[in-house]
């Protein structure tokens, strides 16, 4: 995981532009206006973003997030397809990406300007279907709809035996994604470090087909066997983007590109999961 120093200064000129998202539940109209004073303040030109394929605008430098990890997520396909690294900041969520609380906006940002944020780089997921690609930095699940009905899909890893998953659907997580749907499917928590990916079964009716965790370098084909008369529905970072039936197929891989999160310092993710999920246990000290 690749850690640099982020400065915006072009021909001795400080340049910055941003692509803001924000969650829309959780900002009120006059937070919203607060929020764009203090980045105007910061002479920082932004665009405002209303969903995942509003922003199109060229020529940003970063791209501002505030709410959720699911904020964070909305912002991460035009990170990777422009190149632009991520700031968070947590809005009212117990989430694993956003880097600082909203009280620490004025500072954070004299810290962006200041070149003084680290860039971290996090893999993502290359999801091919339908003919398109997409980027995922958490995790791509192709589950059953309604009614409810078990479906038969295979796993096939890099050309080797193909294997069945009879269940409620599949999870394909990166390790960043590994603290989301995954571990509460029963994946395995990962170091963000770690250069790798794991395929973890939804209620799988074979308890002995659990997740399994896979190299950098492996591509793996996933079908649908069966049905069972109704369409699966595959998510790529929460957001559906398709629909799935018998005989169609989708392809997930490790992309060589990256996602870039800005932080102050540096990620202690051991302590992360302490605060985020009593890890180890609650301790009278760790309160």
């Amino acid at each position: 995981m690749l850690r640099r120093k982020f400065s915006f200064i072009y021909r001795g000129v400080r340049v910055m532009k941003a692509a803001v998202f924000y969650n829309r539940t959780r900002i009120s109209a006059e937070m919203l206006d607060w929020l764009s004073r203090e980045i105007e303040l910061h002479k920082i030109d932004t665009s405002f973003c209303e969903d995942r394929a509003s922003c199109s605008v060229p020529e940003q430098d970063v791209i501002l997030t505030f709410g959720g990890d699911g904020t964070v997520l909305e912002a991460v396909q035009m990170a990777v397809l422009n190149n632009l690294p991520i700031m968070s900041f947590r809005v009212g969520s117990v989430g694993f990406l956003a880097a600082f609380e909203l009280s620490m906006l004025h500072t954070a940002l004299d810290l962006l300007q200041e070149g003084k944020l680290d860039g971290v780089d996090r893999n993502v997921m290359e999801i091919s279907l339908d003919g398109t690609v997409r980027y995922a930095l958490n995790d791509c699940v192709v589950e059953r709809s309604t009614p409810s009905r078990t479906v038969s899909l295979s796993v096939e890893i890099s050309g080797q035996s193909s294997y069945q998953v009879v269940g409620d659907g599949i999870i394909f997580a990166t390790n960043t994604g590994s603290t989301a749907y995954t571990m509460a499917a029963g994946g395995a928590l990962v170091d963000p470090e770690a250069n790798c990916f794991q395929i973890t079964p939804i209620c799988p009716h074979n308890p002995f087909v659990g997740s399994i965790v896979i190299g950098a370098s492996r591509k793996v084909r996933m079908e649908v066997k069966q049905d069972k008369g109704f369409p699966l529905e595959a998510y790529v970072d929460g957001e559906l983007v398709s629909e799935l039936r018998t005989g169609e197929t989708i392809e997930v891989s490790l992309s060589d590109r990256k996602v870039t999160l800005l932080r102050e310092g540096s990620f202690d993710f051991v302590a992360l999961l302490k605060r985020r999920l009593a890890f180890g246990g609650r301790l009278k000290d760790d309160i």
